[in-house]
């Protein structure tokens, strides 16, 4: 016979047992989960720069050569 959990939800970084309306265990961890998203975000907007910089290198030598 399987025992029933009452609802839960667990933590997005330690993965703990928290209430389902709660997202992390601790302060700690949603610390950590900012850090995370920001470093996420200016890996983005650095792959950005530095796709456009190539595509406008691209296009410029295009000029040069052609």
């Amino acid at each position: 016979m399987a025992l029933r959990l009452p609802p839960h939800s667990h933590c997005r970084i330690c993965e703990a047992i928290i209430p389902e309306s709660e997202e992390f265990c601790s302060e700690e961890c949603d610390r950590e989960q900012k850090a995370e998203d920001s470093t996420q975000r200016q890996r983005g907007i650095t792959s950005f720069v530095v796709i456009i910089s190539v595509m406008l290198g691209v296009f410029a030598l295009s000029f040069i050569i052609g």
